[in-house]
Order: C-alpha cells, then structure tokens, then sequence
C-alpha cells in the first residue's frame, strides 16, 4: 500500500468519526464504544461492496479486440484505458424517495485543523470531494447529521432504509444517477472497515453515513456509524457509457476506395489512433450492408471476394476507442 493510499485512509477515518457528531460537536474527539456490528437489511443476488475487488478489465477494453495487433500494441492500450474512464461533473443535489429526502450537496475535504470537514447545516449532505466522483469506478461516499440541538436532522430516517431502495444524484451536467441499495449495516463508531467504505472497488458504489444507536453526552457523539451501501443500476451505467461514445469524434473515412476486378482497396487514413477497417457489403437488391471483414491498420487495406455476385461495399475506419467512422463512398462491382 502507497503512502498516499495511506494518507487517504486515515483522511477518511477522520471523515467517518467527524460525521458521526451532532453539528454542534463535530469538532470534538471521540472514543471507542461497546456497539456492536448490525445488518439491518440486505439484498439478495446482489455484489458485496464489503469484498474488496481486484481491479478487472473493463468490458469496453474489448472493442477494439478484433484487430489483433493493435492488443499487442503498448500505447494503443494505454490510450484506450485512459478512455474507459470519463470524469464526470460533481454531484449537485441528492434525493432519496423512500424517506422522503431532498438535499443539496457540498464538497468537504480537510480542514485547516488537519480534521476531514462535515455539511454546514443539520439539512446538507456532504460529498467527500477528495474521493470518487458517484458515477465513476470506486466507492464514493456522502454523509448527513442524523440530528442538530433543534431536532431531526437530514439523515434522520436513514436507518429506514432496506435493500432495493433507490438513490437518485443529480450532476452539475444534469445528468441523473440511480443507485441501488444493497445493505445497511450500523457498526461500532470506531470499528468500521474504511477500506470497505472508502477504499478502491471495481464497482461503482455510493456510500451513505450518518450516526446511529445511543447518543452519549459525555463523549459528545452516538455510539454507532450507520453505513448505506448502493451501486449504480445497469440502466444508470449504460446510459453512462453510451454519453461517452457520444462525446467521442469518429475518426475520418476512408478514401480512394476503388475495386479491381474481386479487390477492394483504400487508402489508410491518417491518424495515430486508428485500430483497423471494416468492410461493409451490400447483395444486389438488397437495403443492408453486411460486415465481411475486419482489416488491421498494420495489414494490407485491401479486401478480397471470394464470392460471386453483384455487390456494393464501402469500408470504415475504427480507432482505440472502438468509435467507427462513417463509411466511405459505395463502389460496385458487377458480374
């Protein structure tokens, strides 16, 4: 583990404790408490976010998978894995419809004392800036008082919460976020798995802390640490990914595409960041181009028939992404 990856922990332990405090006592120090770790609801059939994953290869790695070399090429990878990742605009307002909550949301970091900040007021809930962003790869993680010296306080009810509820983010971008519950678990305030809530995952999960259990006046904080666990829906991810492809510029077309006699050729187009072609055709009568081949960017731009036919091809171009060009001008060749 890195120094940094360290540093970020105990960052984020600070976090958890400072959280845990009515606003009134969010500076104070805490102790050890006799609680006692409780799953107060939990789904079935989903992922653990408390199982730690091994980083995986993310499924749009393999777009490009087709045109082999370009996988053996080193630059190309980096390029495509640096893709797969977006960075998404921060989370601007929170909602959770099972327990009736609306909130705005706020960054909080570290203070000037060296202490992990807490939201302003009893009715904002705070996103842990220096973390993860919700939407992207990891646990990111929000936190709300449960209560204040007037009363209830934004996470009053969240302890209501069971597996299969909805939490919905809304981005500075506009862009709304659903997450699933999967587990709610109350642990001991100073015996929570940090890594668990704030560690790496490759998920993508949002965490939601407040306090919970006996309020101690002595100690000036509750007993317990009440942790909701969610992942982002399917739906959510998808429309996720599709906005990614959508924000990408296809590369160019090819051009000079000719034929002679069953040969089709073209000429490579320009860019350091293409993959392969692909070779699209089209049977005499027909309304539909079929792919008939995949074509390296280190092989030959060429196509040979091996059928007999009329037919009307055009090629594209495919960069490390996996975003194809729009096609090339039809050519034919008859009979």
């Amino acid at each position: 583990m890195t120094k940094r990856r360290i540093k970020f922990l105990i960052l984020a332990a600070m976090m958890f404790v400072a959280i845990g405090l009515g606003v009134q006592y969010a500076q104070q120090a805490l102790f050890s408490s006799p609680a006692k770790t409780t799953v107060l609801s939990e789904g079935e059939g989903v992922s653990d976010p408390e199982e730690n994953e091994e980083p995986g290869e993310s499924s749009s790695s393999q777009k490009v998978e087709e045109f082999v070399q370009v996988t053996d090429n080193t630059e190309a990878n980096e390029k495509t894995e640096e893709a797969d990742e977006m960075e998404l605009a921060a989370p601007s307002t929170l909602s959770i419809p099972s327990i009736d909550v609306e909130a705005d949301l706020e960054g909080v970091g570290v203070l000037d004392n060296g202490q992990m900040g807490v939201p302003d007021s009893a009715e904002g809930v705070g996103w842990f800036e220096p973390g993860v962003t919700p939407g992207e790869q990891g646990n990111a993680v929000m936190a709300g008082h449960v209560d204040s010296k007037s009363g209830p306080a934004v996470f009053f009810d969240l302890e209501d919460m069971k597996a299969g509820d909805d939490v919905n983010v809304t981005n500075e971008d506009g862009q709304e976020l659903t997450f699933t519950v999967t587990k709610v678990v109350s642990y001991p305030r100073q015996d929570a798995p940090i890594e668990n809530i704030f560690g790496a995952s490759d998920g993508r999960h949002l965490q939601l802390i407040t306090c919970t259990g006996t309020f101690n006046q002595e100690q000036g904080t509750h007993d317990e640490r009440l942790v909701v666990y969610t992942e982002l829906t399917e739906e959510s991810e998808e429309a996720l990914m599709n906005d990614g492809d959508e924000a990408s510029e296809p590369p160019p077309s090819p051009d000079n595409v000719s034929l002679q006699g069953s040969l089709v050729k073209w000429h490579a187009v320009r860019d350091e960041d293409i993959a392969g072609y692909r070779v699209y055709r089209q049977e005499e009568g027909g309304d539909d181009f079929t792919r008939v081949a995949s074509v390296d960017a280190h092989e030959r731009k060429s196509y040979t028939e091996t059928e007999e036919g009329a037919f009307t091809y055009h090629v594209t171009a495919v960069d490390t992404e996996g975003v194809e060009s729009k096609p090339s001008e039809d050519v034919s060749v008859e009979e």
